[in-house]
């Protein structure tokens, strides 16, 4: 079991990277999970997306964009939706992730499509890392949701980077992207969701509960057996009592059955 590393009653800053066909979808979903905490006595998530790509044609199908949006900054469209939708001042820059703007953030959530995308993420947690980093990819049927931990500790959670040596060093994926007209052939149309939807149940579960027992998910629409979570590593540190942040739900008493009238 991993104990989160902050009060989830707290302001939290999440930053969302690449708002394509996973990250268009996983914005909707922090919405929910925004007014969710709220509701249970928490001050909320405030998002930054960060994506310099504009809306095509081609990305009505798999993404959340309606024609009107084409032409016009992805992040800049999404987050003004949201924003009207629910009375909410989050922000978009309309341009790739930087170092600085990690500054403060609780969760980076990055929806990019190859390895160099990844790496530069990384590399703009230098000046200050995140305290979680989750990561979402998926491939034509198949996809996976990795939570990690980017700060040096001993027991940290393994990052994407960390699972996978292959993205550090690895060759760059440059087949065009999941926004690219041959997406529809070549992916299946509800990996995205997919994708989405795991990695928002587990940061959903993290910040209620205040601990997760899974930290990642695999995805395989081809097979019978769809989703396989990830277990938290053995050996997470065991956090006291008096130290522990205090769960936004909370956890149900099982009822005791009746006993029988004599």
């Amino acid at each position: 079991m991993h104990t989160l590393t902050f009060d989830p009653k707290e302001p939290l800053r999440l930053i969302l990277v690449g708002v394509g066909g996973t990250g268009s979808l996983m914005l909707t979903h922090l919405v929910r999970l925004d007014q969710a905490i709220r509701a249970l006595g928490g001050a909320g998530l405030h998002v930054t997306a960060f994506d310099p790509d504009v809306v095509s044609e081609t990305n009505l199908t798999r993404q959340n964009f309606a024609p009107a949006d084409i032409g016009r900054h992805k992040a800049v469209v999404l987050v003004e939706r949201c924003n009207l939708y629910a009375g909410l001042c989050w922000d978009a820059y309309p341009r790739t992730l930087q170092d600085g703007d990690v500054k403060g953030a609780h969760v980076v959530i990055s929806c990019v499509d190859s390895a160099q995308s990844r790496r530069a993420i990384h590399a703009a947690f230098r000046s200050q890392a995140p305290q979680y980093w989750l990561d979402c990819g998926n491939d034509a049927a198949t996809g996976q949701v990795i939570l990690g931990q980017v700060r040096q500790s001993p027991a940290r959670l393994p990052h994407v980077l960390d699972r996978d040596p292959t993205m550090h060093t690895g060759v760059d994926d440059d087949r065009p992207s999941c926004s690219a007209a041959e997406a529809l052939t070549r992916q299946h149309l509800f990996i995205n969701p997919a994708v989405a939807l795991q990695a928002a149940q587990l940061l959903g579960e993290l910040l209620l509960n205040a601990k997760t027992p899974t930290c990642g998910a695999f995805i395989n629409l081809a097979e019978p057996l769809r989703v396989v979570a990830l277990p938290v590593p053995e050996g997470q540190p065991e956090v006291p009592r008096a130290r522990r942040p205090k769960p936004l739900l909370k956890a149900r008493r099982e009822r005791r059955p009746r006993r029988p009238a004599a």
